[in-house]
């Protein structure tokens, strides 16, 4: 994914974006965005074309790469969970297992859990045990969250 897919974006998908980069739901982006939540799915399909990616996990790490922030930020630094005014990261990484972090690493490339339990031959209810866990830990409350963690982290490929 480079650069110059960015610019076909309309100024509203690259506002939706923004938003899904700091790790805003679905819902939230309309409500912050003033629209209803069909028209950010609709968004975010059209995105998701003009990008190259299948999933929101992957638009977000886009858009953290190309360097997309939250309208109003200086640089995309630590995610949108993040606490305190200088929105510190707590590094959960060394509080986290092995197994947490291979997880959370295979999560952050995109995979499913389905993908992920085959990769790590485990079955995907152990998966959403680890994903638990893994939330709980780093303060996140979903993938896209803890996706953006991971990245901001280095635990991301």
């Amino acid at each position: 994914m480079d650069e110059p897919r960015a610019a076909k974006l309309t100024d509203r998908e690259l506002d939706v974006l923004r938003l899904l980069a700091a790790g805003l739901s679905n819902r939230l982006i309309a409500r912050k965005l003033d629209i209803s939540d069909k028209t950010v799915k609709n968004h975010l399909s059209s995105i998701y074309l003009k990008i190259g990616a299948t999933h929101r996990t992957q638009a977000a790490l886009y858009a953290r790469h190309i360097g997309l922030t939250e309208p109003g930020e200086a640089a995309p630094s630590a995610p949108a969970f993040a606490s305190g005014p200088e929105r510190d990261v707590p590094h959960a990484g060394s509080a986290l297992t092995a197994r947490e972090r291979g997880v959370l690493r295979l999560l952050a490339a995109g995979l499913s859990n389905r993908l992920i339990a085959r990769k790590l031959d485990i079955s995907e209810k152990t998966v959403k045990n680890h994903l638990s866990s893994i939330y709980l830990k780093i303060g996140a409350t979903h993938r896209t969250q803890a996706a953006l963690y991971a990245q901001y982290a280095g635990l991301a490929p």
